[in-house]
């Protein structure tokens, strides 16, 4: 603050001149009002609903990752594959259990042997369903995470490319 009587250059909001000793509260200061309390008993007020426009051409994406991709779909293919596998394997060991079963059914009479085909054909049977499934549910899972991770990628760049063309 300069003082009015001396021209003293004084430090702000000093009261007197530090020179003269002349009061410096020449201004007058600005009264501004209290704000009013805000009225909780209103209905607050809507925002208006953002609207977004799609752009005008189509926005594309370039496809990265080649390699994952045809690993993506290897993957897949092979779970298929065990999966028509299994299914063969299940037949097969019920049929030869059954049939084994009906033709060794004289043997195990004949030598006192509790060889039971039917109930070991369909046992096996259940355990290479068992083995089998898992298998192919878990490389058919392993390509569709694969592509699941992907499409989130390019989902992320796809969304990060329009809103750097839409701006602030």
């Amino acid at each position: 603050m300069i003082c009015p009587n001396c021209g003293t250059d004084n430090r702000p909001g000093a009261r007197f001149c530090a020179k003269c000793g002349a009061s410096l509260i020449s201004e007058t200061v600005a009264w501004n009002p209290p704000t009013p309390a805000p009225d909780f008993s209103a209905a607050p007020s809507v925002p208006p609903p953002v609207s977004f426009s799609p752009p005008a051409a189509p926005v594309t994406v370039e496809k990265r990752y080649p390699v994952l991709r045809v690993l993506s779909v290897v993957y897949k293919v092979l779970g298929g594959i065990v999966a028509g596998l299994t299914v063969l394997g299940v037949l097969a060991a019920c049929i030869g259990g059954i049939a084994g079963g009906a033709l060794m059914g004289d043997f195990e009479r004949d030598l006192g042997l509790p060889i039971s085909g039917v109930v070991g054909g369909l046992v096996t049977g259940l355990l290479v369903l068992l083995y089998g499934g898992i298998a192919a549910a878990t490389l058919f899972g392993a390509g569709e995470a694969v592509s699941a991770f992907l499409s989130i990628e390019e989902n992320t760049r796809l969304t990060a490319s329009m809103l750097q063309q839409r701006g602030p």
